[in-house]
Formats: C-alpha cells, structure tokens, sequence
C-alpha cells in the first residue's frame, strides 16, 4: 500500500446559510404542466408583479414549494393570496387565456427550516442522526440554494444539472448534444461540500420543423416526407415530434405543444369555415396572404377540442432546448460517448472556470442573490485528498502467473488455469454475404482452433467493448454442422442443428449481420430458455479483420485465469464455507411499460470465482426486491449442493442511491436473514446462523479523483492508477469509502462508492472490507484487466440486461417503446407468466449463462 495525494471535484461549504426560511405553497390555475413554464410564471411573479413582495427573491423548487428567507406580509392579510401573471402582452386576457395564470400561495404548516439542524446530520461517525426530517428539509434548501441562480440563467436544466448550446453536436437524426454541470450538495464527517461535474444532455435538434424532419429520418429532399398514416416513416416522425413545442407562424407568431402529426398533403385538407368549406391552403392565402411552398408534406396537430387545429408543418419551428428523455439510438451511442468524452486535467479545467465554453458555477456562487443573501460562502479551490494505492494480486495462467500492469494483463499464448474440452459444436451463418472462404476461414483458422470452447458470451453487442466469455480447451473438434440459416426463421436452423446432432451440440457459433438485434433475441431465447444450448454471437463486421488477440479475447472465461494468493478471499477460504453474492434491480427507459428486473447472482465454488444467477420480474421502478428471500434461500440451497452450509455472506447491493440505502437496509437485509433461518430450520442445519456483510456499490456519484502526485499518476491517460483508495471523504451516516480499480482506457475514470450498511465479518475494519472489494474486480471472467465494480456486482447487473432474452420474441416486443399509463394499470402477473425461466441445463454448475 502506497500513500499518494489527489485532487477531487468537491469544494467545501466555508459557511452555512446563516438565516432561517419559510416554506410557501404554489398552486397553479390553470396546470402547468410544463417545467419551464413553471419556471418563467414564478420568476415573472417575483420580478414583475410583485417584486416589492418578493424582496429578496424566494427559492422555487420547480414544482410546488417556495422558500423564503423571511415572512410574506400577503395582500388580505390572511394565510394565503392569489396573484395574476401574464406571459403574453394583452392585459385584459382572462385567467385560463393562453399565457395567463392564477398562482396562489399559502404558508403551510412547516417548520421554520433552519440550517443549523444540518450539524446533527454532519457530526462524528455514529453520532449523526439518519433520516432526521428536519436536516433532511436543511438538505434540499442548501441544493436549491446553489442551483437557483445558475438553473434560471439556463433553461435547459433537470433541477440537478444544467446544458448550454455552447459546442453542441448533432447526432444526424434530429437529436443533438449538449454540454453543461451537475452539482450537488452533499454531507461529510464535519463539513458539508459541493460536488460539481461536467454533464452532457441529449436534446431535440430545434430549428425549421421539416429541416428536422428530414435530418430524423437521414432523408436530403423534402418531397420525401409525403406519406400516408401506416408508413413507418410517419410512425417514426410521431413519436419523434410528439409532445414537441414549436413557434408557429400561422397567422401569428404563438407556442404550442404538438399532439400529433396528420400525413400530407396537408395544403388540401378540408374543413368548414363560416358555413363554408376550404381547404388549408386557400385559407392561408386568402384572407392571410400566405402561400405554402411544400403543399404535400404533413401538418402538426395543435389541438384536439374543440376541433381540429392543424398547422402545416413549414409554418412551424421547433423551441431549442428541449431535453431528450428516451433512450438515444444504438447508432449516436459511440458519438456521445465520444463527445462526453474529457481527459481528467481538461475536466478539472471546466470545473474550476479554467477553460472557455459553458460557464462552471463554482464562478457564480460568489454573485449569486440566493447564495449572498443566505450568508453562505463556498470555497472555489478543490479538495486535496490523502489516499492510498493498493497492490494487484498476481494472475495465475496454467503454469504461469504475473503481475497486472496497472490494472491489465495479457492472455495472449498462455496456457488457461482450467482448460475444458469441448464435445460437438456447430455454425449458423445467418449472414448471406458472408462467403462460404470466410467461414471456412473461421473455422480452420489455428488460431481461432486453438481457443475455440464452451461459450457463454457474444460477440454481437452494438457499442459495447466484446469480451466474449468462452472457456478454453485442452483439445477441440472440428464442428459437425455448418449451416446457412434464415434471419427471418433463425429457430429452424437452431432446431436442424440440433436434430442432426441428436441434441449432444454443446455450442452453436451464430454469425450474425452487423445489425440484427433481432435475430440475437430469437438466437439466445432458442438457447437460454427453449434447449439449454450455449450460443456465441459473431457479428460480421468483426470477422473480416480478426486477428490473434481478437480470438483470444473471444475465448477468455471463468477459469482462464484467477487472482494467485489474494489476501481476504484466502483469508475468507481459510475460516470456512463463504458465498459472494451480488445483487441489482434494472429499470425499464422512461416511456417503456415494462417491469423492472431483479437479479441475484451468487458464488457457489470454494475460491469464488464461478458463479450462478437467479432473476425475477417486479413492478416497475421498485427498488426494494420483494422477492430476495426465497432468491437468497435457492442460492444457499444451490450452494449446499457441493459446499458445507456458508459461514459468513459477503452481499454487494448494486444501484441504491443515498435516499433509498435506510429502506433498503431494512427491507432486504430482513430478507436475507430470513432466507438463512428458512433454510437452517428447514435442513435442521447444525451451525451457527451465517453472519452477513452488507455493502452497497454506487457507480453514478459523480464524484472524480485526478492526480495531484507523480506516483499515482498512470503516465498515460492522466488517471490515477487502478487500486486508488480515497476514505478521506467519509459519510457520516455509514463507513463508506471510493475505490478506483480499473485503468481507464481514455476519459477520466470512474471509482465504485462502497456504503457498508452492516457488517457482521470483519470487525468494521474497512480496510479488510477494501482489499476484499480489490480482489473481487479481477475475478470477472470476461476481460484481461481489473474492472470498475466487484465481478459479481458486474454479473447482476448483466443478468437485469439480459432479461430480454427470458421473453419469447415472437409473443411479445420486450423492446417496444410504449407509454407507461400508470403502476396501478401494469399487470405484473402478465410479465411474470412472459418471463420464463433459464433452461435446466444451464444448472448453476453447468456455466455462467448470463456472460
């Protein structure tokens, strides 16, 4: 273990908010179901209509709360008041007129806030006061007390983090990027600070509405968006433009909300007008004296009731700005990863105000109104930090062993620690570009002769980095099958595969085209869930230019290689049976109706390296795994098969933010100790009831660790070295600490924030917890390098994003883009009966399925 120094994105809060608030309720009239709007309506209140009231202005949360730093005196003198705003410029327009509203406030019955609660949230480990409602409510007006000022300076914001246009990029497909800060208020032992970060937001490309048109759908002449209602061209415009705001140029300049597109020729759409019948296009020119240049394309929507208001789309623009919620394209994945993309030093720069381009807000908070009247000053120099590099443990081959290089080896011409022979196996080309040499070429390769194994894992996932996980042989036979299959029926060449190998094929290698996400999804459902057979997806692309280290990678798996000698697994082999488990809940995108998946992954050999999966659907965006207990008691019962009952439990709870860690605690430890007294009392087991750690792994914390010392830098990307330990920066709350454990390629890396909610094994010595955390990211059985997060964290979070594949493809679209209509109208027990389980034959020890 080295001591090393580094440089974090965290500024320390010098002093707290030195005055106390009130907090006011906002009610809207009409609804404003807008954001922005919102927004403006409140700001225009505060500086417009009543600024003498609002003096100094208050705090506005977005949506229905308003804190002020000292007592509204409300016209009436009562407890609450109505006032009047008007966007537009006609002061006689009603309320309920567009652009006009009725905003109320009354005081409710809250507390005074005052920040000083904050010191019961921030003082000495196992003296801060979790879940205390009162620091809590400090907590949220210290966050809008930095966002208020920079978020009305940009419109373009989702409350945390704000986007400017400033360097933007466009995606092609009517989309675009746009770069900005996330910051953040967060508590340590003794200090509060502020987390600021460089963000990226995709956004609806703005600008003339056929422009964009064309853009999305990668069209050059405008009379190519002339189509009935059943083209997929004008499916896709719907859903693109959807819910959209525009200006329109009508008859006069206004804002709307599109609710829909109607298919062109839009110019000879007929309606009544005065007891007579026109058509759009000579009701603009006369008596509007407009003339449309493009009569054949589509027209927009505006309103449904009390009639049809339809607009041509040339008269319409889209408004910039608007944040682009839904899952972005699998072809714009490797641009936005490409302009996310910082060096570590650079992002610093934009942090600290260092580099040009969108404003940082460590420069505002001094100006800030809301910041200088609260009495609360931020330091603008970044946190220095004392941290400490841990050693990698060697890598053990078959027969040979060596030392990572920062976090990376090399597997090329190296005998694999535990080589297994492959029996029949087969080829399914569904490419018909692919010649009849090239697959040939595949198969006789030596190179590729030599690997060729038991695989688990594919080749084809778009914009992924493909480490497929297959286990190495001591001897391989040529495959009995080589077949040419139909993309459209890709089950029937699986089937005949298998038929004419009397079902003992123990892998099909499946070529597929660059882009077949579909065919996959039949491909692996046929092989996880219909037959148990292991399947290995080569995309064609890769083919073409395969080389050594490409079929080596493709080869590499559970035991091609393990950690030699680690301290705290042999520590933890040596006092007794112990399982790792690993555990997740994915989420489906926003607009998706479809559960969220639940996983448990657990180890069941004595070196824990190999392990199995359980997954199960739940309702969606449900944190807390309501079905953990029996998924925990089936994994110590799987286990038991070939091991004694486990001693101690090492469980690693991926995705739970810091809000939901006291419920989740609560619920699913209960649950874990539950499953064990289950089983014990079940099989009248002897021992002693197995003590449990349990450590939740954040990965999405934003927090960022640069080299401020020539030993921990890696010389080449400008990253700290893979096994920096930062423990400096500690929640008061729980023993958390950050590791960083793998070597970023190029960016800036991202360290796991470790929170251990409880633990029962080692003593609370945390850097036991670290070494154990260290070790367990050169376990993963897919890649030659330490990884970001604990293996079996990795693997569950595989499994939620493998469900698709549980899911029969030619029963249900799993990937169909729907509108959730609400949770009390998901049916659970539909998805649960669609959701079927892994074949028997991919039995917990039969491989690692989910790879």
């Amino acid at each position: 273990m080295t001591e090393v120094s580094v440089v974090t994105n965290s500024f320390f809060i010098t002093r707290l908010p030195t005055k106390d608030y009130l907090q006011y309720d906002v009610a809207f009239r009409p609804d404003i179901d807008i954001a922005n709007k919102r927004e403006r309506v409140m700001h225009m209140l505060q500086t417009s209509v009543a600024p003498n009231l609002f003096n100094p202005r208050g705090l506005y949360d977005g949506r229905k709360l308003l804190y002020l730093s000292h007592r509204l005196h409300l016209p009436g003198g009562g407890g609450g008041a109505s006032f009047t705003v008007r966007l537009g410029n006609d002061p006689n327009a009603p309320i309920g007129s567009p652009g006009v509203f009725e905003v109320l406030i009354s005081k409710t019955a809250s507390d005074v806030i005052r920040p000083i609660d904050l010191n019961r949230l921030i003082a000495a480990p196992n003296q801060a006061v979790p879940n205390d409602p009162k620091a809590a409510t400090a907590m949220n007006l210290l966050q809008l007390l930095i966002r208020q000022s920079s978020n009305q300076n940009h419109p373009t914001n989702n409350g945390r983090a704000y986007f400017s246009p400033e360097g933007r990029k466009s995606l092609q497909n009517g989309i675009e990027l746009w770069r900005g800060f996330y910051q953040s208020v967060r508590p340590t032992i003794g200090r509060m600070i502020v987390t600021i970060d460089t963000a990226m937001a995709a956004v609806y490309e703005s600008g003339p509405l056929l422009n964009v048109a064309m853009n999305v759908l990668g069209v050059k002449d405008v009379r190519e968006l002339t189509f009935d209602e059943s083209h997929p061209k004008f499916h896709k415009l719907q859903s693109h433009f959807k819910n959209r705001q525009i200006t329109t140029a009508a008859t006069r300049t206004a804002t709307k909300t599109i609710r829909g597109l109607i298919p062109g020729p839009i110019g000879r759409y007929s309606f009544s007008k005065e007891g007579r019948k026109t058509t759009i296009e000579a009701w603009l020119l006369s008596p509007h004296n407009k003339t449309l240049r493009y009569p054949g394309t589509f027209g927009v929507l505006i309103a449904r009731r009390p009639f049809p208001v339809i607009i041509p789309a040339e008269l319409c623009s889209i408004i910039p700005g608007q944040l682009y919620k839904k899952k972005l394209p699998a072809t714009a994945t490797a641009a936005a990863v490409d302009f996310a993309t910082q060096r570590p030093q650079d992002r610093l720069k934009s942090i600290t105000g260092g580099r040009s381009g969108v404003p940082s807000p460590i420069q505002g908070y001094g100006t800030s109104e809301y910041v200088v009247d609260a009495g609360m000053v931020i330091n603008p120099q970044p946190i220095s930090l004392k941290a400490k590099l841990l050693a990698h443990p060697r890598i053990e081959f078959g027969g040979s062993d060596l030392m990572p290089q920062n976090g990376a080896w090399n597997a090329v011409n190296r005998q694999f620690f535990s080589p297994k022979r492959l029996g029949a196996w087969a080829v399914a080309n569904f490419d018909g570009r692919i010649s009849p040499n090239l697959v040939d070429k595949v198969i006789r390769d030596s190179s590729f002769n030599m690997t060729m194994t038991v695989s688990t894992r594919d080749v084809y996932v778009n914009s992924e980095r493909c480490l497929p996980s297959l286990t190495v042989l001591e001897d391989v036979e040529n495959p009995a099958q080589v077949l040419s299959g139909d993309g459209h029926h890709p089950t029937q060449t699986l089937e005949a595969i298998g038929h004419a190998m009397k079902g003992k094929v123990e892998l099909i290698v499946v070529i597929l085209p660059s882009k077949a996400d579909e065919i996959r999804n039949k491909v692996k459902y046929w092989g996880d869930v219909v037959r148990g057979v292991k399947t290995s997806c080569l995309r064609e692309d890769k083919l073409h230019r395969a080389n050594n280290q490409y079929w080596t990678n493709v080869a590499i798996s559970g035991h091609y290689a393990v950690p030699k000698m680690p301290i705290e697994l042999s520590r933890l082999k040596s006092s007794g049976p112990f399982m790792i488990l690993g555990c997740d809940v994915g989420h489906p995108s926003p607009g998706l109706s479809r559960p969220s998946i639940a996983s448990l992954v657990f180890s069941w050999d004595a070196a824990a390296t190999r392990y199995a999966a359980y997954s199960e659907v739940q309702s969606p965006r449900q944190e807390i795994i309501p079905g953990l207990q029996a998924m925990v008691k089936k994994a110590i019962l799987a286990f038991g098969e070939n091991n004694p009952p486990p001693g101690k439990l090492i469980f690693y709870r991926d995705g739970v933010s810091e809000g939901e860690m006291e419920a989740v605690k609560v619920a699913e430890i209960s649950a874990i100790r539950n499953a064990c007294m289950e089983v014990w009392e079940g099989r009248k087991v002897r021992a002693a009831l197995p003590t449990i750690t349990f450590i939740c792994v954040v990965k999405r914390h934003h927090a960022i660790f640069i080299p401020n010392d020539a030993r921990v830098d890696d010389g080449k990307t400008g990253n700290c070295r893979a096994g920096l330990i930062v423990d400096q920066m500690r929640s008061p709350i729980a023993l958390d600490f950050y590791l960083q454990s793998h070597a970023a390629i190029k960016g800036t890396s991202r360290s796991g924030h470790y929170s251990v909610l409880l633990d029962e094994n080692f003593n609370n010595d945390v850097s036991r917890i670290q070494q154990l955390s260290f070790e367990l990211c050169h376990v993963y059985a897919k890649a030659t390098r330490s990884i970001s997060i604990p293996a079996p964290v990795y693997y569950a979070d595989m499994v939620c994003a493998r469900a698709k594949f549980q899911v029969d493809p030619n029963s249900l679209d799993y990937e169909a883009t729907t509108n959730a209509s609400g949770s009390e109208d998901f049916d659970l027990d539909y998805w649960k009966a669609a959701y079927r389980p892994v074949n028997d034959a991919n039995h917990y020890d039969k491989g690692m399925y989910f790879l």
